[in-house]
């Protein structure tokens, strides 16, 4: 059986693309698994299946119709591993008719602006019942299913490495990780940088200012990287090129990670950074009433707060200085826990199994 994964993104390294893509082709079942990405993926895929370097940036969603009109009519089943409004869109123009069962599965990362369009979704729903929706968290799963379609949740798949985690025993810096975005809160990353230059802090700081897959950064963000190189804080290292997965990892030793994300955005919604930090055994601050606030609290892997602001934040980090080996230990435990609850074999059974579960 013949498991095409279309991802237009994957170029490169940037965000969690290659990843995500590497956790569901591994734990594929043996057969045939097609990659269908960008144009530059071929220099860059090491892992299991075969790449297929499709996806021009400003034409992908003219390919993507013709792709899934071709995959459509091929054996073989057909995941989406990042899957928003316009695919399930193109899907129904390029199917001309009603797509069989067990055929299409979409992964859905979050809701986002997807409420908005629950109208036409429903409509989308009632001509095309045999999509399946795969989604990272039961909100998303149950607001799916209230609009008609076939939905489960299935956790954020991550690669099922050998546990190598290794909690810290010191403290060595602060870290952004990640492509630099406002809804990761990236002003009030430099507003905490002019905060600890002003305070004279002896905390260095690792700030990863690369782009998104957009491969360019817009003004805001332009403004706010301004901001950080004229903060003349001493620890700062801006790091503006996407890593290798090994080197990123790398980051979160000794660190304690940042992440103020915006509460909007990121209240039901998975963050790839925060399961990173806890892999490398990083303590995290993150946002309180969000995913990753109910994550770190159910472990006591670090500091949920509501003040993002950069005395909140010099005091969440306070808090974790205090018992650093311990909330380092902690997120090692994390990781290992986490480690079963976010493998692929969910999303496999979810489309390799005929049996249907109920979902949540």
């Amino acid at each position: 059986m013949i498991l095409n994964i279309v991802e237009p993104t994957l170029n490169d390294y940037t965000g969690h693309c290659y990843s995500l893509v590497e956790a569901i082709a591994q734990a594929a079942p043996t057969g045939q698994v097609q990659i269908w990405a960008g144009v530059q993926s071929g220099k860059i895929w090491s892992a299991k299946g075969e790449v297929k370097p499709y996806f021009f940036r400003p034409l992908r969603k003219i390919q993507s119709f013709f792709l899934y009109r071709h995959l459509l009519k091929q054996p073989g089943k057909l995941l989406l591993s990042t899957a928003g409004t316009t695919d399930v869109m193109l899907l129904d123009w390029a199917a001309h008719g009603k797509i069989p069962e067990n055929k299409v599965y979409l992964y859905v990362h979050w809701l986002g602006s997807k409420a908005s369009k629950a109208q036409k979704l429903a409509k989308l729903a009632r001509s095309q019942p045999n999509l399946e929706m795969l989604c990272t968290t039961a909100t998303t799963t149950a607001f799916f299913r209230n609009l008609g379609f076939r939905a489960r949740t299935v956790a954020y798949p991550r690669v099922q490495d050998d546990p190598k985690v290794q909690p810290s025993q010191a403290f060595e810096h602060l870290l952004f990780a990640g492509a630099a975005r406002m809804d990761k809160g990236f002003d009030r990353i430099a507003d905490l940088v002019e905060d600890l230059a002003r305070m004279k802090e002896p905390w260095p700081m690792r700030i990863q200012i690369s782009a998104t897959h957009q491969a360019r950064h817009d003004a805001e963000i332009l403004f706010q990287i301004e901001r950080l190189r004229r903060s003349a804080y001493f620890g700062l290292t801006l790091i503006g090129t996407t890593l290798a997965p090994s080197d990123y990892q790398a980051l979160f030793s000794g660190g304690i990670s940042i992440q103020p994300y915006a509460k909007a955005d990121f209240a039901d919604r998975v963050s790839g950074v925060t399961l990173d930090a806890l892999t490398a055994g990083c303590p995290v601050v993150v946002t309180a009433d969000t995913w990753l606030g109910r994550v770190v609290l159910k472990h006591n892997a670090g500091v949920a707060t509501s003040d993002l602001s950069p005395n909140g934040l010099r005091m969440a980090v306070n808090v974790i200085l205090r018992d650093y080996a311990g909330y380092s230990r902690r997120a090692a435990n994390a990781a290992l826990a986490l480690r079963q609850e976010h493998s692929a074999t969910a999303m496999m059974s979810a489309i390799f199994q005929d049996e249907r579960s109920s979902g949540v």
